[in-house]
């Protein structure tokens, strides 16, 4: 399906549940965007996801929109599909792949599951977004993943960690993951802190939000000591932005922040099962998969991930 834009006002976008999905289809948002640059946007966001595009300017609306509370089972569907027709939207692009926009009454409504079945297989799942959206006849003008970061989040990191790194540069680790097999080991977190403490006399520091995600992060700080710097709690996730933006490597487990750091352009170390490496990985900017050989990224060793680290500091002259 070609869209026109001449005939196009009003777009509504329904969007993803995880932060991760959310991001890796922010290429294809951006340049639908600039296509459709007179047209009023909103969009539908999952609560998990909703960091990933609110705040940002380039969006006029964004809507919570939980698919496990006001708008759970077929009553919930109906009431969705209610709204749609309400908005009386132009173009309605479903990121969930489902058929409720043929219901919608929209001039446009493409069936976005078909990007899987276009899409050659194998390829990145910002790549398969892309693609999608070029279907629509929109030009490609970006390829990178968009996260909006405002000043005061900058402001707010400054006050934060700027008199700790005193002229150092930040190395973030990040050991949360909610699966034990993509959650690389506490201690070789710890272990590879130090290494880069000492290497390139960076101040590490070191992401949790969640409780559990913490008791990781702690464990990792106490090892650091003096070279630790504790980024733990729940900030919000421009905040988090502001911290990876600023930083010189971002090492981590397969998250949600690392496509943060992705759009960010902030050089990072993804820690990756194989099987997810191709898909899931780092899109843009400066990065190393490290992948492992088997089901579990436990069996990384430590040396292997420095040496990833030491690639990309190098590449950046620090």
């Amino acid at each position: 399906m070609k869209i026109d834009p001449k005939a196009i006002k009003r777009v509504l976008v329904i969007g993803l549940s995880c932060l991760g999905d959310m991001l890796l289809a922010s290429a294809a948002l951006w340049n639908l965007r600039l296509y459709l640059k007179e047209a009023h946007f909103t969009l539908w966001v999952g609560p998990r996801a909703l960091g990933a595009v609110e705040g940002d300017p380039l969006w006029d609306e964004v809507v919570l929109y939980d698919r496990q509370g006001e708008y759970a089972g077929l009553r919930g569907r109906a009431k969705a599909i209610r709204w749609m027709r309400r908005g009386l939207y132009d173009l309605i692009v479903d990121l969930r792949s489902t058929l409720m926009p043929l219901l919608s009454g929209a001039r446009f409504a493409p069936l976005w599951g078909f990007r899987g079945v276009l899409a050659p297989k194998g390829i990145h799942e910002a790549e398969r977004n892309i693609a999608a959206v070029a279907s629509l006849g929109v030009p490609i003008a970006v390829r990178r993943l968009r996260f909006y970061v405002p000043q005061s989040a900058r402001d707010a990191a400054d006050r934060l960690i700027g008199p700790a790194l005193k002229g150092r540069p930040l190395v973030v680790l990040n050991p949360s993951g909610s699966i034990p097999e993509k959650r690389w080991p506490v201690e070789r977190f710890s272990g590879l802190g130090l290494c880069l403490a000492e290497r390139y006399g960076a101040a590490v520091g070191v992401l949790g939000y969640l409780e559990r995600e913490i008791e990781l992060a702690k464990a990792v700080l106490e090892a650091l000591g003096g070279n630790g710097l504790d980024l733990t709690g729940r900030h919000s996730l421009p905040l988090v932005g502001a911290f990876l933006e600023r930083s010189a490597l971002f090492v981590t487990n397969d998250t949600g922040t690392l496509h943060v750091a992705s759009a960010l352009m902030t050089p990072t170390v993804g820690i990756y099962l194989l099987r997810n490496a191709a898909r899931f990985g780092p899109w843009g900017g400066p990065h190393v998969v490290v992948a492992s050989l088997v089901d579990d990224v436990r069996e990384i060793p430590l040396e292997q991930v420095a040496e990833a680290c030491d690639f990309l500091l190098g590449e950046s002259g620090t």
